[in-house]
């Protein structure tokens, strides 16, 4: 199911119109409608029940046309950009969504008539679905044959709640991955679960997991997790996976196995060189901002400075790069499977900001352009208030009963974004200036192209102002669009300071431009203007003809 909103701007009322008749002649089928803040859908008279209906504040999918300034009425030098299409680019779409802990499998959420849960995560783009977390190998207790739960057992996950998430992968059209435990030393129970989990799943199973974070079995700093002893390393975790592959070969034959899921190289060659069959990728983990009570010095604090730090971006680069070199060795795509601002615990001042929106569409971005095939954001469904302080989704419930009704916040207003970006192969940037605007830019099958600047500078800030950004034609993109591109819808993420907790978004909608210029080819760049604090996505169809004469080409 793929959702490029801006595909149906154009047939948005004749469409509003139709489900209306079609809601008034058939009164049993249930009708879909978006809710945003705390206002009482209706239609008809008729109050639209929570479950049909989507709760994502500062969403709006009725804007009226998008409005570029004049680049003319700038000061100052302008920002300059140009990407190149690589032979390696990876390809995005379907490919970015949520990782959650293995525990959620039993969440009653899944497949709900009561949860809206299935009609969000339709939201993005076939989302990528990922289950793992700390919990799968602590806490999450697989049975296929109804027996008690151990005393450490914190959720248990039976083929029935594989069958409902299946339900929902399917009806969103997603791609899953599913982590297996291996804290507790049980291949034949892990082979088990993968069996039905390929019956339940079938094709949108990607691959299973043996095991999340193998590097954290045993570590003197995270006494909490502990569930080996110190002799626990990547030999014998190699050891581990030969005997859980030799289950998982028996139960089901071919089954793809991606790994490590791990944030520390040695485990990456580990998984590679282990010599298991069906392996499918190299699978890490990535928190940027990990230094948790870390000097004014460290690029990596839990702070909004340090979020949008231009810095931020480039230590990732080369942490991703890392892995990526490790993967390409051994001919494996490389997955982020689990990823999100900060691995520090519970709330901080970066958390549910706006700021954490432009860094999310800014660091899959950054990760597709360094290699990176698949990025889930690691996520819950526990109660918006005191339960989920990361997480782009969350429970409108009290912490104590989050219920089964569900909105997203700022960063999946950032997901949706990039659910809009068509799917093509990242182009690799270069973009002048000290790093705070920032631009991406994807090539579609068809030739179409999707432009994506990243404006990390502070809205509330009066001394901060629009900047002209001068973007070149891709290079190496042009001979499927020999004539060029014409700008033709635009939407923009923006909110009211970096850490402002709320964020807008508008389905992409036609451009209305102040400079009638919006054509872009070869020797002939596109000039726009961006806004401190937003995120502007532009969508540029293949030119019909050549420039017109007000081009000069």
């Amino acid at each position: 199911m793929t959702r490029n909103r801006w595909l149906l701007v154009g047939s948005a009322a004749l469409a509003v119109l139709l489900v209306l008749a079609i809601a008034l002649a058939v009164p049993t089928l249930r009708d879909h409608s978006l809710r945003y803040g705390d206002g009482t859908p209706t239609v008809g008279g008729t109050q639209i029940p929570d479950s049909d209906s989507l709760f994502l504040p500062g969403y709006d999918d009725s804007p009226a046309d998008f409005e570029l300034s004049d680049p003319a009425d700038a000061t100052g030098d302008p920002i300059t950009a140009s990407l190149s299409l690589e032979d390696d680019a990876v390809r995005i779409g379907g490919t970015t969504g949520l990782s959650f802990d293995a525990r959620e499998l039993a969440s009653p959420l899944w497949n709900s008539e009561d949860s809206n849960l299935t009609i969000t995560l339709s939201q993005l783009d076939r989302p990528a679905l990922r289950f793992g977390g700390n919990g799968v190998d602590r806490q999450m207790w697989w049975t296929s044959s109804e027996e008690p739960a151990p005393g450490w057992a914190e959720a248990t996950v039976t083929p029935e709640d594989l069958g409902r998430v299946a339900a929902v992968a399917e009806e969103v059209d997603a791609l899953v991955t599913i982590d297996l435990d291996l804290g507790h030393d049980d291949p034949a129970r892990a082979a088990d679960m993968a069996a039905h989990a390929q019956d339940a799943f079938g094709a949108r199973l990607l691959a299973v997991a043996i095991g999340n974070e193998p590097n954290g079995f045993f570590h003197e700093n995270q006494p909490q997790l502990t569930v080996r002893d110190d002799t626990w390393g990547p030999d014998t975790y190699q050891d581990s996976l030969q005997e859980y592959s030799t289950e998982l070969e028996q139960a089901v034959p071919g089954i793809p196995v991606a790994g490590p899921g791990a944030y520390d190289a040695p485990w990456w060659r580990a998984f590679a060189e282990s010599e298991i069959p069906n392996q499918r990728a190299l699978s890490m983990h990535w928190y940027p901002l990990w230094d948790c009570t870390g000097p004014a010095s460290s690029i990596a604090n839990p702070t909004v400075e340090d979020l949008t730090s231009p810095a931020l971006r480039e230590r990732a680069r080369e942490i991703v790069e890392m892995g990526r070199d490790v993967a390409r060795e051994h001919d494996l795509p490389l997955w982020m499977e689990e990823t999100g601002p900060t691995s520090c615990p519970g709330t901080n001042v970066t958390s549910r900001t706006h700021a954490q929106a432009l860094w999310t569409v800014d660091y899959v971005l950054t990760l597709a352009e360094s290699g990176v095939e698949r990025t889930a954001f690691h996520s819950t469904l526990q109660a918006c208030q005191g339960g989920a302080p990361m997480s782009p989704i969350c429970a409108r419930g009290t912490l104590e009963e989050p219920g089964q009704i569900v909105e997203g916040r700022t960063s999946y207003l950032a997901l949706m974004l990039l659910g809009d970006l068509p799917n093509g192969r990242v182009l690799t940037p270069a973009t002048s200036g000290t790093g705070d605007v920032k631009v991406h830019g994807v090539v579609a099958e068809g030739g179409e192209l999707a432009l994506v600047i990243v404006d990390m500078r502070d809205p509330s800030d009066d001394a901060v102002e629009a900047v002209p950004v001068q973007i070149s034609a891709p290079e190496g993109a042009g001979e499927v669009a020999q004539d060029g591109w014409d700008l033709t819808a635009g939407s923009r993420l923006d909110g009211e300071s970096l850490d402002a907790t709320e964020s807008s978004l508008a389905v992409p909608a036609p451009i209305d431009a102040v400079q009638t210029d919006t054509h872009l080819a070869r020797a002939h760049p596109l000039a726009v203007m961006s806004e401190p604090g937003t995120v502007t996505h532009l969508h540029l169809d293949v030119a019909a003809s050549g420039p017109s004469p007000s081009d000069g080409g």
